[in-house]
């Protein structure tokens, strides 16, 4: 009785703690912005915005830097970029440039300058989950993601081509690089967004995806730690 109590101890307690979305490292889920809010940006020239946001919660790192650029203004005056991250209207980052306009919008995480520290060895795959993406001129939209550890780089192009809700997979094995890349200390994380004219989008949520092992390692401890504590109750 008290094996088979051990092992339903282990079971339920690997269950609960081999959730795969608990394991999911938060890149940036956009649900804070910061004091004073900086958005909306809205770029009516050829020129480029920064906006530095410090003690975010949610972000990797504790801070968020952004670049937003228009790059192509048939109309001066009438065509505009605008970039927001609305954390009270369902947690978004929202991109939209009129029919004359094009512009990009870049993202680095690296905790201000002073590097992430953090080790992504478990990782398989970043993710970018979009709400939406709505194009009016039928091209992609490009977005790299680079990773870097201080002195290497690693880089990954994926690109919409459908309109509609989806999520992006940048897997890990295939960055240019990934090689040299120390993934036990990565240093930063950049997203560029690179959409064509008249586009907008929404995304909702950056993040790592751990590899599956990881969940059957801590489930194989949990077991292990359990079956130890019911029959150290026996002994006593």
């Amino acid at each position: 009785m008290g094996s088979m109590r051990s092992l339903c101890s282990g079971l339920f307690l690997a269950g609960v703690f081999a959730v795969p979305a608990s394991a999911d490292i938060i890149i940036d889920d956009f649900s804070s912005v910061g004091n004073p809010d900086p958005w909306p940006v809205v770029v009516g020239t050829i020129t480029t915005i920064h906006v530095s946001e410090l003690g975010v919660s949610n972000v990797i790192g504790g801070s968020r830097a952004s670049a937003v650029r228009a790059t192509f203004l048939e109309h001066i005056g009438l065509d505009f970029v605008q970039a927001a991250i609305v954390p009270h209207f369902g947690m978004i980052l929202d991109y939209s440039s009129t029919a004359g306009a094009r512009g990009d919008w870049n993202l680095r995480y690296d905790a201000d300058g002073a590097g992430l520290n953090a080790d992504f060895r478990s990782i398989t795959d970043v993710v970018l989950e979009f709400g939406r993406f709505d194009f009016a001129n039928g091209q992609p939209l490009p977005i790299l993601v680079t990773l870097s550890d201080g002195q290497n780089l690693a880089t990954l192009t994926r690109s919409l081509t459908a309109p509609g809700a989806q999520s992006v997979f940048f897997a890990f094995g295939d960055f240019a690089g990934i090689q040299n890349v120390d993934l036990a200390s990565l240093q930063s994380i950049e997203v560029f967004l690179d959409p064509g004219l008249a586009v907008d989008f929404r995304l909702s949520r950056v993040y790592g995806v751990p590899h599956p092992g990881s969940f059957a390692l801590l489930a194989l401890g949990t077991l292990v730690f359990a079956g130890r504590r019911q029959r150290h109750n026996a002994v006593n």
